[in-house]
Parts: structure tokens; sequence; C-alpha cells
């Protein structure tokens, strides 16, 4: 159908408006049309758009086009077209794009004045480095270079390389004389904090011998901070030897906390060095120290962390300490931890469930039962886990959104949402999800739960959940938990032989079933791979391997998801908590989070996992299994069925 409809289009241009008449869905020709004119209009050949242009004359994202057009051809020639265009549209999601894109431009192009006008309407308190460079290179360009000076000693005191775009302004900063050695020498300490030796090097290039003799220390104490740290008599009791045995002490504790244990207290008494530590920086280092052995289980580490418990007021101290006496099973020392809890904490569902699981096992048998039925009322991962404990049926408190019919077909015809709908039908995903969240916000409150049943409607499952949330409508269970691509689910956990309700709960986790969406750390689409895993996976699987189109195609993704969970399956024992917890951190960690010996019960060692992203990640996905399996089969299997025994490591 698809071929049929941009033959029509591209062979008989004229009589589009008729072949429109005659299609029984014009709108898909419209669309058709538009994902066929769109590469064009991306390239800047305008004049392999004007074809579509009939059929697409009342379509919602004819603007994109041109949008798309201007952005590529963009010079003095367009400056009026361009400004014309953003005065038009000066809020949609296309524009956004193509405004910054024509700062650049005219910054390139020298045009400073307009840029000026340009960035002190839309960027100058957005914070990015790139633009407010070009805003002080405009200044002095354009003869208003009072205060340019401070401005740009605020950026260029920084820890990290600045954009290429500031490097005229550092000169002329440089020219004046405002950065004085004693400035690049606090540069460079902030340089040297973060591990930037490279940049300090660059910076003490005009300084004295002595300066890059002190950054080749720091490089030293960065590359090998145990070597060097052993050589504790090379250390003096000055500010700058301190600076530099506190930076390697806190390396150290990350990489290995028992040998900066021993190397801490080689120092710490010693009169001439660690007395000159000030108590807040003896308690931060020991801090680091405590948690880095906690977090490695590493002998000692329990110890340490009850001796800085008793004196710091950390909460990350005070949580680790309810963790380790979880793990040695030591459960009046769990009770006594979490009574000691920030207050806070009475309101966390884990720690009230943790309190009910020491209760039980110290013979307070009632007093337990009691707050395991009360948390059994959550629809929570520690909900289902307290009904388990008292063989409760779990709360669902389902209450769906009651549809307003006349008020959704309201919005379904309003301009912004026919645009919102064909970004989305589009693929424009991306473009779309911020417009989204704009047009919802310009919303009555009591219109947004309105929108989140109109955007489950279209299929748009990410929007609907996050608009649903947002409006306080989190009881919706069939909007918040949908069963999208439900036959490739059933089909592909089939044939890789996991629980397709284990891999829904993965992807509603991993992307709110985006098929488009990318992570801060590079992995794709609704399972989020990393395409090294992907290519792997699919090399193992023989799937045809595309990169990123493999990634983002949902039945690819799913099948690639999927057979990826079963091998972290069946690299665990089939044990669910660990291959979930493999998926989010990587088999590797998973190996050495593993008990020592023995076994250990799951939800203590989901609750003691060292990653708070992957102790989060792991409850979610597991809690979402069982609802899917809820809204899949009725009646779910327990959650605590779920959860096997977590036995050491065999190796």
């Amino acid at each position: 159908m698809r071929a049929h409809i941009l033959t029509l289009l591209l062979v008989c241009p004229v009589s589009l408006a008729a072949a429109a008449a005659t299609v029984t869905d014009r709108l898909l020709l419209q669309r058709e049309a538009f994902i066929a004119a769109r590469p064009a209009a991306e390239a800047g050949r305008w004049a392999d758009v004007e074809p579509f242009l009939g059929i697409l004359e009342d379509y919602p994202l004819v603007p994109d086009l041109r949008a798309a057009w201007l952005r590529k051809r963009l010079s003095e020639t367009t400056d009026g077209e361009t400004r014309a265009f953003l005065d038009r549209y000066p809020d949609l999601g296309f524009a956004r794009g193509l405004r910054l894109a024509w700062a650049r431009s005219l910054a390139e192009r020298r045009q400073w004045e307009r840029y000026l006008a340009l960035y002190d309407d839309y960027y100058a308190d957005k914070q990015d480095t790139e633009l407010d460079c070009l805003a002080l290179r405009a200044r002095l360009n354009t003869g208003r270079s009072k205060n340019v000076a401070d401005a740009a000693l605020s950026i260029w005191l920084h820890p990290y390389s600045r954009p290429g775009e500031c490097d005229p302004v550092f000169a002329y900063l440089l020219d004046g004389g405002w950065i004085t050695d004693t400035r690049r020498r606090e540069r460079i300490d902030l340089a040297l904090q973060a591990g930037q030796i490279q940049l300090a090097r660059y910076l003490a290039r005009p300084l004295p011998p002595a300066d890059l003799a002190r950054i080749n220390q720091w490089a030293k104490m960065r590359a090998n901070p145990d070597r060097e740290l052993q050589r504790s008599q090379a250390f003096a009791a000055t500010a700058a030897d301190r600076k530099l045995l506190d930076y390697g002490l806190r390396r150290l504790a990350t990489l290995d906390p028992e040998a900066a244990q021993q190397r801490w207290r080689e120092f710490a008494d010693r009169e001439s060095v660690g007395r000159g530590f000030s108590s807040d920086q003896r308690l931060a280092l020991e801090r680091r120290i405590a948690l880095g052995l906690a977090r490695n289980f590493l002998p000692g580490g329990r110890e340490a962390i009850e001796r800085q418990a008793e004196r710091d007021g950390d909460p990350i101290v005070a949580q680790w300490r309810v963790r380790l006496a979880l793990r040695d099973g030591d459960w009046p020392a769990v009770l006594k931890a979490i009574e000691a809890l920030p207050g806070d904490a009475d309101d966390d569902t884990s720690w009230q469930y943790w309190q009910a699981r020491a209760l039980e096992a110290t013979n307070e048998a009632e007093t337990a039962a009691a707050q395991f039925r009360s948390l059994s009322a959550v629809r929570d991962f520690y909900g289902f886990l307290a009904a388990d404990r008292l063989d409760l049926p779990y709360t669902w408190s389902d209450q769906p959104i009651p549809a307003d019919e006349a008020l959704i077909e309201e919005l379904a015809t309003r301009p912004e949402f026919l645009r919102l709908r064909e970004l989305f039908m589009t693929g424009l995903y991306s473009r779309g999800r911020a417009e989204w969240a704009a047009a919802v916000d310009g919303l009555p409150p009591a219109s947004r739960p309105q929108a989140a049943v109109l955007a489950q409607r279209w299929g748009w499952y990410s929007s609907a959940i996050s608009t649903a949330a947002r409006s306080g409508q989190g009881n919706d269970l069939m909007l918040r938990y949908p069963l999208p691509w439900r036959d490739d689910f059933v089909r592909l956990s089939q044939i890789a032989r996991i629980d397709p309700t284990l891999a829904y709960g993965v992807a509603r986790s991993e992307s709110l079933f985006m098929p488009d969406v990318a992570s801060a750390a590079g992995a794709i689409g609704l399972m989020q791979l990393m395409p090294g895993t992907g290519k792997e996976t699919a090399a193992a699987a023989r799937i045809p391997w595309r990169g990123w189109h493999s990634l983002t195609d949902p039945q690819t993704n799913i099948t690639l998801g999927t057979q990826y969970l079963a091998k972290m399956l069946a690299r665990f024992g089939d044990n669910p908590v660990l291959a979930t917890a493999a998926y989010n951190a990587g088999p590797n960690r998973v190996k050495r989070w593993l008990p020592r010996d023995g076994a250990m019960p799951a939800d203590v060692w989901i609750d003691s996992i060292p990653f708070r992203e992957t102790r989060r990640y792991v409850r979610r996905v597991l809690a979402s299994d069982v609802v899917f399996d809820w809204r899949m089969n009725g009646e779910p299997r327990p959650l605590s069925a779920r959860m096997p025994p977590v036995l050491a490591d065999p190796d």
C-alpha cells in the first residue's frame, strides 16, 4: 500500500488533490507524503518537496518541512525568511531547533547585533556555555565590553575544558591581564581535583617548573594512589601536601577500600600530616572509606560502618548500617539501625517492611503481622511481599479514569493536539514528547487525565503513563501498565523461554515503551540495549543486524531484549532477581555481589545491592512483573515465588 501511494505521489504530482479524493484514508496519504518529503526538506531540496505540497496543504506538519529546509539553508539571504518564520511559529518544537541553528549561524557569520538580540530574548538564562561565550564575543565586537571580563572569568574558572567558542574571549582575558598566575593556580587546583591532568598541564605552561612538578605528582597519584601513598615520608605538613594526600586517599577508597583504610591509619595520627586535617575532612574521608568497604562487602566493612554511624549523621551511612546487618541476618541489630534512621525514613515502605521482618525474626510476631497487614494495602514491591508474608491477596486499587468523551473529542480536534497526533504517527517521537508536555501543562488540571486517555487511545503509551502520573491518576492500571505489541512480546518470550510478564516489566522500566528513546549511557529502544550487546545478541540468535535501525524497530528490539534476558537467566540459574540485576548493571558486577557462601534471602540481597539505581530497578521490574501477570492472567503468581534464594557463586 505504502509503495503504491508513494508512486502515485511522485508520478502524478499535478493531480494530487484528485488522487486524494480517490484514496479511502486521506490522512494516511498525507502522512505518507510528509514522510516522503521530509528527507528532501532536511537536505535543502525544496524543489523535491513541492510535488507533495498539494496534498499537504492542510496537514498539521507542513511547517516542519519549511523549518527543516530553512535550517539546512541558513544564510544571509534567508535571515529575513527565518525571522518571519520563527515569529509566526515561536513555540512549536521545530522552532527551537531552527532558532538554535540560526543563532549559531549568525555567530559564524559575525552577525553580532542579530545574534545578541536573539540571545537576549531566548538564551541569556539557559546557562549554555557555548552560547554564553558567543554572546560575550558579540559584546566585545559591538563595543559593549562592560562586565565582559567578570562574566568570562566565571566561565574560564572551571575544572573542565570549555568549548572552542570561548577561546577568543579567553584570549581577551589573557591580553587584558585578567588571567593572573594566582588564578591559573586556582583553576589548576580545580582541574586536579577533577582528574583533568592534561588541562592542568596546559594551564601550567607559563608558570615556573615547580608548578608542573606538582601536577606530575598528582598525575602519579591518580595513576597509582596506593604506590604513591606508601611513600608516607614524602608528605610534609603543608596545605598542598594535605590536598594531594586527601585526593589520593579518596581515589584509593574507590579503587581499593581496604588499602585506603590501611594507608589512612598510617597517616591519621602523624603530627606532621594527619592531624593537620580538619575534623570535617577526617569525617568525610573516613565516611568514604567505610562506605567503600561496605559496598564491596569487604572484611571489616560492617565494623567500619558501625563506628562511622556512631559519630556521623550521614543518611547513607545509616542506611548501610541496616543493609549490612540484614546481610548478616543480625535482626536485633537491624531493629536498632532502623530506629536510628533519619525521621523521614518512617514514611518509606522499605524500612517499614524491614522493621516488620526484624520484629518477626525476634519473636514479635503479632506486632510484625500488624505492620505487614498495613503494608499489604500498598501496591508496590514491599506491599506485595508483605501480603505474601500473611498469605493475603494483593491490593490493586484499580480505578480507571472515567472517560469524558466530549472533552476527549474537543482535545483531539485542537490544533496543538492534531499536531501531536501526527508527530506521533509519523515517528517524530522525541519532538512530540516535548510538545506534548507543553500542551498538557497548558490545560486546566481537570482536563489532563483526559489527555492521558487520548494518548492511550492513540497508542502513545509513554505520554499516557507520564500524564496520568503527573495528574494524580496513578491507579488506572490498564493505562499505566499497557500491553503494547502483545503478540510480539508473548511469541518472542516463548521463543526465548522466558515469562512475557518479566519482559514487559523490563520494557516498561527501561523505556516506558518508547521505541526510539536512548539513555545517557547509549542504550536504545524499548528494552534499552547497548549497541554492542545488541550486535552480539543478534549474531548469537542469527538475526540480521542493522545497527540503530535494529534497536529502534520494536519487533527486533523485543527479539534481542528477550534473548539477552534469557541469556542472563541462564547465566544465573534461572533466578529472575539476579537476571534482572544483571540486565541493568551487567553480569560481572552481579557475580561480585553474590554471597560468599550459603544462600541469602532474595529480598535481603536486593536491598543490599551496592548501586541505588540497580536496587530500585530490580524492585520496579519485579513489581511490574506481578502487575502485568495480573493484567494478562487475572490471578498473578506471588512475588515471593519469583524470588528464589540467592546462592553463592560456585566458582
